[in-house]
C-alpha cells in the first residue's frame, strides 16, 4: 500500500490542502491522519487504497479491519 500527499489528495477533492489537513487533524476523514510532532509541527498520512475506496463512494465501514 502506498500513501498520497495532501497536494495530490486536495486537487482530486477539488478542495485546498488546507481544508483537507483540517479534516485530517479533526478526523473527518476514514482515509488517513494527522499528527501533531514535538514542537508543535503536524505529520499528515494518507493511505491511497482508502482514499481510492472513499472517491469511489464506497461504504468504508465494509473495509475496516476486525481486530
Amino acid at each position: 500500500m502506498g500513501k498520497i500527499s495532501v497536494a495530490e489528495a486536495a486537487r482530486i477533492m477539488g478542495v485546498t490542502p488546507m481544508f483537507l489537513r483540517m479534516g485530517l487533524r479533526l478526523g473527518r476523514f476514514p482515509f488517513g491522519t494527522a499528527v501533531q510532532m514535538p514542537g508543535g509541527r503536524w505529520s499528515y498520512y494518507i493511505n491511497a487504497e482508502r482514499f481510492r475506496r472513499y472517491m469511489a463512494g464506497e461504504d468504508m465501514r465494509l473495509h475496516e479491519e476486525v481486530s
